[in-house]
């Protein structure tokens, strides 16, 4: 919500204790169905009390509150409310809010020692409900990127798709290009959840970790979507070492992952949120969001010079860097 010009002034933390309320609330009210409750049109307090099955009184409170964060708006002059201004995506906010106020419990004790007290895997497989919710944003994800990162990929018959979990980048790829066959490289626990719908003539699984074990080689492509951000620096330009092993002499290197500098006009937000995840990597992983700028040098002590980059329109703050040798 916009802070009215009446908070400057206001010292920080009352304005992001107000936040954090604010956001708070508006969980409530997904979690409640207040949302759900209100599609169809304005209701008074006391019909959405009916609807969601809850107490007059504390939805009356619920409902000033996401009044007052702009969530929802009077209807008029009556007692009715109705939606002003929904929600994100229902899994991306629910996820975000248990990484945030459940996952960041112990962040401090990570941030002393330099090691989590629990990996993000280790805290996401004891909440079934959130795994299920980061596999389909993960899932609608490289939906949404898919055309503009395939027309971008140099043309490739074989591919290595390093930490490639469930497949989701490598059963796109394979729906855009039919000649591709694509090597799905992660660890045993992850493989064997490959996806259902991957093909199974033109996507292998092989379980291993692709930071010890033997990557295989004359590759045309080798994919590092999403992986570089579990990691530290030592260990990406170790990962860019064995990924160039593995690739044939023409071969290319096509990394997705968040440029830690976000572009020029998207303002503080985008500042914001790539500080956010980046704090959440450190706590999940001890890894962290990199610069584009050093992704290209490791990649250049690789002996991969030749670099450019593709901005993604679907996701203005996650880029496209592909990589090879000198012609």
């Amino acid at each position: 919500m916009p802070l009215p010009e009446e908070s400057i002034g206001v010292p920080a933390p009352v304005l992001d204790r107000l936040g954090a309320a604010g956001y708070r609330a508006m969980i409530a009210g997904v979690r409640l169905g207040v949302f759900t409750a209100l599609e169809a049109g304005p209701l008074s307090v006391d019909e959405l009390a009916t609807t969601i099955g809850g107490d007059p009184a504390g939805v009356r409170s619920l409902v000033n509150v996401l009044v007052t964060f702009g969530y929802l708006r009077r209807d008029g002059d009556s007692d009715g409310v109705t939606t002003a201004a929904a929600p994100g995506p229902v899994d991306a906010e629910l996820f975000w809010h248990e990484v945030l106020f459940e996952h960041w419990a112990d962040i401090e004790d990570t941030i002393r020692t330099g090691t989590p007290r629990r990996g993000f895997y280790t805290w996401l497989s004891e909440r079934p409900a959130s795994g299920a919710r980061l596999r389909r944003m993960l899932a609608g994800a490289a939906v949404d990127l898919a055309d503009d990162i395939v027309a971008a990929l140099p043309p490739a018959a074989t591919v290595l798709d390093i930490g490639g979990g469930h497949g989701d980048y490598a059963v796109e790829l394979c729906r855009r290009r039919p000649d591709v066959r694509v090597t799905v490289f992660d660890l045993p626990e992850t493989i064997t959840a490959l996806r259902e719908d991957a093909p199974a003539a033109r996507v292998t699984a092989q379980a291993g970790d692709y930071l010890t074990d033997d990557l295989g080689s004359g590759y045309d492509l080798v994919l590092l979507f999403n992986v570089l951000h579990g990691h530290r620096p030592e260990e990406c330009r170790e990962l860019f070492q064995r990924a160039a092993k593995s690739l044939s002499p023409t071969g290319s290197i096509a990394i997705l992952d968040h440029d830690r500098v976000p572009p020029a006009g998207l303002g503080p937000a985008a500042a914001g949120y790539l500080s956010m995840f980046d704090l959440t990597l450190w706590q999940g992983h001890a890894g962290g969001v990199h610069r584009y700028t050093d992704l290209a040098e490791w990649l250049g002590e690789a002996g991969l010079t030749e670099t450019r980059v593709v901005p993604l329109a679907a996701s203005p703050l996650e880029k496209l860097l592909i990589a090879g040798r000198p012609s």
